[in-house]
Parts: structure tokens; sequence; C-alpha cells
């Protein structure tokens, strides 16, 4: 098995090994990005509260009116009814009731009474208007702010009593005070329609408008429009809420709206309203109950004559015939009988028009009538063995007897049934008038506040781990060692110093940036000082010793840690020299204030000797080799042979040759140098490659038969939290540079 293959698959095991442990959810890391992004959070906490202190300022208040009902449990029976009816008790449910108070016929009959459809509010300056307007407390109407004069700012008050807008106008009219107690109605789109009167009707072109009352500034604007009835009948169902108070009776009827003193109204006019249909619809079944009576009377009184006239008749035929005991005791068993069948049968007629005949109470009346019919056929037949003129005056008797019976009766049930109507008040009882709280019940402030800023700390705190998340750059070193396998041969700090020494070479104050010579106690010195005993020991098994510093990315800083490394290996009394093989970008000649040419390009192609090439520093220990003037084909120029027999006289010539060159995945240069160099240090900056492209770098060096002796990771920084690192935000500098993922890398 080759090399490579084992080392792939070091780097496959520790890839798992990684994923495993990434998989773990580490505490400290999680509480070290809160902290580090605390001012992100707060930021956002703030906006969030700062939202919602403003949002509890000017939002509209809403207040609930409220009224109590109370149905009371009514019984199903009919007039002449109640002792059959009373065995089957029908309840008005809740349920039922509550859908007939929100039934159209309830609600559109408010809509009517009260004139919701039309709609007047003053006009506000946008947002901020309304609540500054309800906020004025004094008498009077209050001056204009800003130099608003159209816009009302607090005490105006209008009322119209009627509006009739022309088909031809569908959106809303504009009512302009011009004056004391006058107006002008207009368009949305500025035509004047008309000139009013407070207190007189305007009638113009199919307008008519009546205001009662107008206090206002001049020119203060109102909205006047009408919306369409079954719009706001809908409207009002769906936030009319009533609810029954469990098992009582007891219905609560609860609105809401902005407008205390409508809400309270709408409530009272729902509750009498439907308290008048409840009395109307109890009168009802009396008086369907009357018109029967009444019908049946006129029959049964011309039966009553009838009967009369036929005793009498039979009687004076036969000159008076008087009954026997026996035949008495009979009449009055059948004329009780009879007297209750009649009863039934009105009865009857009056349930048949609320059920079927398989409706228990039909069942119950058709059987007691066929009971009373075997007792009355029983009777007649006894009445078979008296003499036939006993037979003939007792059929007579009773017709007559049966027929006034039934008629006194009906007398009596119509009277009772006329009391009963006059004295109707329904099964409805309204327990409390509609009153409105002086407390707003929404928005509840405090807890809006609340909301706001735990919404903003909740989402301050997941705009801090999604940007956690979506940075893909690693900041632990020793991730680098468990998914790659290579180790990290250095941390270098990073140096706030450095960053201060490039501001003043660029403002003129210094003539170099070089850190390892104005501050050699820096962290990023000791950072360097410990590459280089690393790498003592690593060139003792390196074929020569000429040592390639690259990265994956340009903005790494390679050039600091060349240029540095080179200093610190020069205090150790060893020869370095370095080499700025990067002829496409390079500027180490400005860390010395030298010019570019003649360098390395003019010494490749032979224009210069290599003692014109190489330049001291003006450091002990340290020679130069610029880039010269920067080639057309700089990959094409280090293939040259030229290239490689200087490095193998370098490499006599001094302790050690260091070399920077260009980004290994944006451009070849890298990997063209790098086969002739003893040792290969990858470059990597705190927070800015992601894993994937530190595999493509590796992966690259080894398609070119490079292997990486070690990582250094530079720009190190410790974390304001807790946790191992923080995160660094670098640009790439004027390189382009692609996306990894298509090894899409560019190198202008």
């Amino acid at each position: 098995m080759s090399n490579e293959q084992l080392v792939g698959d070091k780097v496959v095991m520790n890839s798992q090994v990684f994923d495993s442990a990434e998989d773990e959810i580490d505490l400290s890391e999680l509480l070290g990005t809160l902290i580090e992004a605390k001012w992100l959070i707060s930021f956002i906490a703030s906006i969030f509260l700062v939202g919602g202190v403003f949002y509890a300022l000017i939002a509209t208040p809403i207040y609930q009116a409220d009224a109590v009902l109370q149905i009371e449990e009514k019984s199903g029976s009919m007039p002449g009814l109640s002792d059959f009816t009373e065995m089957f008790p029908v309840d008005a449910q809740a349920s039922t009731e509550i859908e007939i108070i929100k039934s159209r016929n309830i609600i559109g009959k408010v809509v009517d009474k009260l004139d919701l459809t039309l709609n007047v509010a003053p006009k506000y300056f946008p947002v901020i208007g309304a609540a500054i307007a309800r906020r004025h407390n004094s008498t009077g109407v209050a001056e204009s702010s800003f130099g608003m004069g159209d816009y009302a700012w607090g005490g105006e008050r209008i009322q119209v009593s009627r509006l009739v807008v022309p088909e031809y106008i569908t959106d809303a009219l504009t009512l302009t005070v011009s004056g004391t107690d006058k107006y002008q109605i207009l368009t949305t789109e500025g035509k004047l329609l008309a000139n009013g009167v407070v207190g007189k009707m305007l009638r113009q072109d199919g307008l008519e408008i009546f205001v009662s009352e107008l206090v206002a500034r001049v020119n203060t604007e109102f909205s006047l429009s009408r919306s369409s009835k079954i719009a706001v009948v809908r409207n009002l169902q769906s936030g009319l809420k009533i609810s029954e108070r469990k098992g009582t009776g007891i219905l609560d009827i609860r609105l809401e709206g902005a407008d205390k003193n409508k809400i309270r109204d709408i409530a009272n006019t729902i509750s009498h309203l439907y308290l008048r249909q409840n009395v109307e619809r109890m009168s009802e079944e009396a008086e369907r109950s009357l018109s029967f009576l009444q019908e049946q009377l006129p029959i049964i009184k011309d039966e009553v004559q009838l009967s009369e006239i036929a005793l009498n008749n039979y009687r004076s035929s036969k000159s008076s015939v008087d009954l026997t005991l026996e035949t008495q005791s009979l009449l009055q068993q059948m004329i009780e009988i009879e007297n209750r069948l009649s009863e039934l049968n009105f009865k009857r007629s009056e349930v048949s028009k609320k059920y079927t005949e398989l409706h228990p109470m039909m069942v119950m009346l058709n059987d007691r009538e066929s009971s009373l019919k075997v007792q009355l056929d029983k009777i007649t037949q006894r009445t078979q063995d008296l003499p036939d003129t006993q037979q003939e005056i007792l059929r007579l008797s009773r017709n007559v007897e049966v027929a006034t019976t039934i008629y006194t009766q009906l007398l009596n049930k119509v009277q009772e049934i006329k009391v009963a109507k006059a004295g109707t008040v329904g099964n409805v009882r309204i327990i409390d008038a509609a009153l409105t709280a002086d407390k707003p019940i929404k928005p509840k402030k405090s807890m809006i506040v609340l909301l706001s800023l735990v919404l903003g700390l909740f989402l301050g705190v997941a705009v801090a781990f999604v940007r956690r998340a979506m940075s893909k750059g690693v900041e632990d070193p020793d991730s680098i060692e468990k998914n790659i396998g290579i180790p990290v041969y250095a941390n270098i700090p990073l140096s706030i110093k450095q960053v201060l020494l490039d501001k003043d070479v660029a403002a003129g104050k210094a003539k170099h940036a070089l850190l390892c010579e104005h501050d050699p106690k820096d962290q990023a010195i000791e950072g360097l000082r410990s590459l280089r005993t690393n790498l003592h020991f690593a060139l003792l098994e390196a074929k020569n010793n000429i040592v390639m510093i690259t990265g994956p990315a340009p903005g790494v800083g390679k050039s600091f840690v060349s240029t540095n490394f080179a200093h610190v290996i020069a205090q150790a009394n060893q020869k370095v020299l370095l080499i700025d093989a990067d002829m496409r970008k390079g500027h180490i000649n400005k860390e010395y204030d030298m010019t570019r040419d003649p360098g390395l390009s003019e010494l490749i192609i032979g224009e210069v000797d290599k003692a014109t090439a190489v330049r001291d520093s003006g450091f002990e220990n340290v020679d130069i080799l610029t880039t010269g003037n920067l080639p057309p084909n700089p990959s094409e120029l280090l293939m040259h042979e030229n290239f490689e027999k200087y490095l193998a006289e370098f490499s006599k010539d001094y302790d050690l040759v260091l070399i920077d060159t260009p980004p290994l995945l944006a451009v070849t240069d890298a990997a063209v140098i790098g086969r002739l160099c003893g040792t290969t240090f990858v470059l990597l900056r705190y927070g800015v490659h992601s894993m994937a492209e530190i595999h493509a770098v590796t992966k690259r060096l080894r398609q070119n038969s490079i292997e990486p002796r070690g990582f250094v990771f530079n720009a190190l920084q410790p974390r304001k939290g807790y946790g191992k690192y923080g995160y660094g935000k670098y640009g790439y500098g004027k390189y382009g540079y692609g996306k990894y993922g298509n090894y899409n890398y560019e190198y202008k």
C-alpha cells in the first residue's frame, strides 16, 4: 500500500473522529458565542424594545362592553295542553339562543337603528396622529402640530345624522371645515361637490347630508363614507362574543372596540332587540292558539242550537217525556266521556300542527281516545235495553249537554288565552345593562414591552448562532490535526502592534513594519520562535534546507510570517535568504524599502547574475531576493531550469532558504516551487478557512507529490467569552478568490 493511501486512510479515520467530536454540544462554546456577540444581541434587543415601547404608546386602546342576560327555563306546553305536555319539557337551549342573538335578524336591526354603516372620522397625521389626539386632555380643540393644519390633533367633534351618497361616488368623501359652522364636501381627488352649513340639510346632485355638530379648526378634514350593510353585519357578528355561564342559563355578551360609547350602545341595543324578539315569539304561540279556538266557536255554537231544537221538538211531539233515574245516570256517564273525547280531539288538532303521528304525544292522545271510545261503546250497549222513547230522549239530551259543555269550555279558554297574550313577558331577562370599563383591555403595554424585549433577545441570540454557523472558518487548531492528520507546527497570535506598525508605515512615521525588529517580545514573535524550534527537527528529515511557505488563499499573512520568521532565524546566528516568489502580487520589497527589480525574474532569464539579484536587507544575516519585474507567465518561468539551479546554489550558500509563494488554490506557482523544497508549511489564518478548503490544499499538494510538513496557524486571537478561540474577519486583499466547491480560483 502506497504512502499516499496510508495518509488518506488516516485522514478518513481522523475525520470520523472529528465529526463525532463535533456532534457533541460544547456548553462553554455556546456561552462563549453569546458573550462574544453580546453587543449584537444588545443592539437587536434594544431595537425591539424601542419598537415595543413605541407601539405601546401609539396603539389604539381597545375597550370592552359587557351585558348579562338570563334565559329562564321554558316549558313546551301550549294553552289547554299542560296536563300532557308537561311530561315533555322543552328547555330553551343556550346555544340556540346565542345563534338567535347573532342572527342577521337581530344584528341587522341593530345596524339600522344605530346607523352603523355610516363612517365618520377625523383625518389624523400618519402613525402618531391618533395617539397625539387621544392625549389631548384640555378643553377645546388642540392647535395644529408640525404646521399640519389639515389634520386633527385632538378635541375635534362631529355629528352626522344623515348621509346619502350618489351611486356614481364610490370612494370616501372628505369634509373640510371652511369656517364657523361651515364646511365643504370634496371627493378624494379634491373636487368640490357642495358647501354646507351646520344644522341645515344639504341636498345637491343626489348628495344628502345633515351635520348637527361640528367642532374643529378651519381646514381640518374628516372622512365620510358608507359601508355595505352585509359587511357591517358580518363584522359585528364576528366581533360579538357570547358565552353561557355553565348550566345557569346566564349569557354574557361582550363586544370590543375603540369607541367605548359606541360599543356600549351596540351591546344595549342587541339586548333590548333580543328581548323584544323573545316576547313577540312567545306571544305568537298564544296568537295561533287563539285563532284556532275562535274558528271553532261558531261551529260549536251552531251544534248547541241544533241540539236544543231537536230535543224540544221531540218532547213536544211526545207531550213531554221525563228521564228515569237509570236513564239520567247513563246520560251523565256518556256526557262525561263525550266531553273528554271532545277535549282530546281539540288537543290532538293543536298538537298535530307541531308533531307527526309518530310523536310520543300524538301516540298517547290516540291511545287515550281509543280507551274512551271503548268505555262509550259499553255504555251505549246498555242503553239498548231501554224503551225506545227513553233511548231517543237520552240521545237528544246527550247531544245538548255535550255541545253546551264544549262551547262553555271554548269560551273560557279564549278568555284565558287573551289574558295570557296581554301579559306575555317572555323567558329572557336583562340582568345587567351594558357598561364599558374606564380602562382599556388592550393593548397590555407592560406585556408588549416585555414580549418585545424577549423577542429581541431571542432573535439576537438566533442571529449570533446563525452567524456563527455561517462562519465556516476553522478557529480551533486542534480540530485541524484531528481532521486532516497533519500537525500544527505553530500558533501565531494576532499582533495589535503589527496593525499599528502598518498604519505608521502608511503614514510615513516608520521605515518598515518588521515586528521582529520593533518588538521582539511580542506574542506573535514568540509563536515564530516556536516554529523555529520545530523547524530544526523537521530539517533533520528534509532533503534540503529550502522551506516554502504557502497558503490556500490570499490575505492569510504569508509575507508577515515569511519576513519575521526570516529575522527570527537570523537572530539565531543563521544566514537566511528570503525569496519573494510571488511574481504576481509580491510586495516584500516594500518592507525593506527596495525596488522590485532586479530580482528573481531577471535572475531566471539570465539578465543579472546571482550577486546582483540577491541584495542585503540591511539587517544582520538576512538577504533578500525580490520578485523582479512581474512577468506575464510566472508559472512557466518558475519551471525554467535556471530556477532549480540557483535554488541548489542558494541551499549551499545559506543556512536556510525561505520562499514566500502565491496562494496554492488560486494559482499553480506554489506547486511548481514545492517540488524543489525540502520542507513545506501551509499557512492558515484564524477563522478564514473552512475544513473543506484545508482538505483541498493538502490534496492539491499531494497531487503534485508534495507532502506538507505541517500547518502554521496565524492571527490566532483569544475569544472574548469562554471557549478556545474567537472569531475574526479578514479580507482576501486584491486576489480574486473563487468558491472551493468548484475549485474555481482565479489569480488576478
